[in-house]
């Protein structure tokens, strides 16, 4: 029995000195308190404000996400909440996936029941809307400041204010994607992808394809037209990008004092799309939306984000395809180039939540440096800390010379999900049901619609601002 004992006491001693020599902890019970270990690993509330006290008693997070169309996002959130609850076991994390097309909904009636989750990944101008975002504390904005790229805490900051950090890509925006087998098909150079709106509509009359009855067999171009409405009027804005000088408007005037939808611009680009149905009929609305359609051989060309490269490597793996900057303005559309203007999702912290630190704290563990790479590399987009900045996994994505080509050589665009008005997201869904009229209503009239939308931002405008 002594015998017994002294081996057990000498496993227990032998446990002891690989924990106290470095090596990660499993997690210390809530008994045993945050500070139990001192090999345990920290986590950013006790690196960043390490006076705070990090409290035992049991505490359950929700943690709310819109990246239904990230391919293993939820899995990773999963591993990175089972992560966290491991260093504070008397935490637990509960996650929820929101459907993109019903995300505005559900988030609002959250917000106005007051049951919105713990921690948020959301559309910026959605949670800012609802006056539902916490202001980030000093010792987020502090580790943002020093752990982050300038470029990435840019898209953080929102009218001088930060809110948590960015959760979506930090890439371009919306790249052309296009089918090098098709253009091979119609005798274009694959390595010679459209730099010009001109060019692009020729691309995209050449690469359609018709039945015996005039069909369209493949589309040249692949559009949104179902779907939520915001991501509908977000796709269809960047089609308007080229016909106007986006450095100093954009949705909004200079000083987002104005909308200006009802510019000639705007009524320019709302005329060429729906001219893509019904005048040059190289696409049509009875396609699947354009992610599958051109997964499915169905469309030549689409605009997208980066994480579309692995949606394609996943679901079309034989397809040998290309990623190109925005086509610029060139006369008789437009005349303006187009740079970079990323989507403005944030990981924030709601004003419901009953245990905001742990929250934050949570929502910073996200953003660390193992896990925000694990994000970036799975989502798309480049890393947002400069501790990254140099892993060569990034050089070699396929979007890497196209996002160096339109944030570093295209002009620095007036991104509009900075707007202090916090109506992006609304008038983006606005806009959205003007487009849907334009691509299945051979009547609809461009310059009304636009004109139409311009006098109901004018009317919200007024209505935030008492």
């Amino acid at each position: 029995m002594k015998k017994a004992l002294s081996a057990f006491s000498l496993l227990l001693l032998c446990t002891g000195l690989i924990f106290g020599s470095g090596q990660k902890e499993a997690g210390t019970s809530a008994t045993e308190g945050p500070q139990a270990s001192a090999a345990r690993v920290k986590t950013p509330i006790e690196i960043h404000n390490p006076n705070f006290t990090y409290p035992t008693e049991k505490i359950n997070l929700t943690y709310w996400h819109s990246l239904e169309g990230r391919p293993g996002y939820h899995e990773l959130a999963l591993e990175i909440a089972d992560a966290y609850s491991k260093i504070h076991p008397n935490v637990s994390i509960e996650i929820r996936k929101i459907p993109n097309a019903q995300q505005r909904a559900i988030w609002a009636a959250a917000f106005e029941s007051h049951t919105a989750p713990d921690v948020v990944w959301i559309e910026t101008q959605v949670g800012l809307l609802a006056k539902g975002l916490r202001e980030a504390p000093a010792w987020v904005v502090n580790m943002i400041e020093s752990t982050f790229t300038p470029y990435a805490a840019s898209l953080s900051k929102i009218n001088g204010k930060y809110y948590g950090w960015t959760g979506a890509e930090v890439d371009a925006g919306q790249m052309l994607y296009y089918n090098k087998d098709m253009f091979k098909k119609v005798g274009l150079d694959p390595q010679k992808p459209p730099k010009t709106m001109p060019e692009f509509l020729d691309y995209a009359k050449k690469l359609t394809q018709y039945d015996a009855n005039g069909n369209i067999k493949v589309a040249g171009v692949g559009l949104r037209y179902s779907g939520g409405h915001q991501g509908i009027g977000d796709k269809f804005s960047k089609y308007a990008m080229p016909f106007m000088d986006t450095t100093k408007e954009f949705y909004y005037n200079s000083d987002f004092s104005d909308v200006v939808f009802d510019s000639p611009q705007w009524i320019e680009a709302a005329k060429f799309v729906k001219d893509l149905v019904f005048k040059y009929k190289v696409t049509n609305t009875s396609l699947p939306i354009p992610d599958q359609a051109v997964a499915q051989g169905l469309a030549a060309m689409t605009f997208r984000e980066s994480f579309y490269a692995n949606f394609l490597k996943e679901n079309a793996p034989t397809m040998d395809f290309g990623i190109a900057p925005f086509p610029v303005g060139a006369p008789p559309l437009g005349k303006y180039p187009t740079g970079a203007i990323p989507w403005l999702g944030i990981v924030s912290v709601s004003v419901d939540s009953k245990y905001p630190d742990v929250a934050w704290d949570f929502a910073m563990f996200m953003a660390n440096d193992e896990n925000e790479i694990r994000m970036a590399k799975n989502n798309g987009g480049f890393s947002r800390l400069k501790v990254h900045q140099d892993d060569p996994f990034f050089k070699t994505l396929p979007y890497f010379d196209t996002y160096k080509v339109m944030t570093e050589q295209r002009p620095l665009v007036q991104n509009p999900y900075l707007d202090p008005n916090a109506l992006q997201a609304e008038l983006e869904a606005k806009l959205g049901e003007a487009v849907v009229q334009l691509l299945t209503d051979q009547n609809a009239d461009p310059d009304k619609l636009m004109k139409d939308l311009a006098a109901y931002g004018r009317k919200r405008l007024q209505e935030v601002r008492k």
